[in-house]
């Protein structure tokens, strides 16, 4: 969940309001919630990072081990 809320309704009441159709409103909403929540890392995406660049400091000692 976003670290902030976006309120879908009031975002096509307002652009019903002005003069937008209800459908087009609708869909122009829904389309920027995705984008909203598809660009929001979660703290399992964190993670996942963490876990990764962690796996990668374990390699890199250990080429620095090799070559040192």
């Amino acid at each position: 969940m976003p670290a902030h809320a976006f309120d879908t309704l009031k975002a096509a009441e307002t652009l019903t309001a002005a003069g937008i159709d209800t459908a087009h409103a609708k869909a122009i909403t829904g389309m920027v919630h995705d984008a909203m929540v598809e660009t929001v890392a979660t703290k399992a995406d964190i993670a996942k990072i963490n876990g990764r660049l962690d796996v990668l400091k374990t390699e890199i000692s250990s080429i620095k081990w090799v070559l040192g």
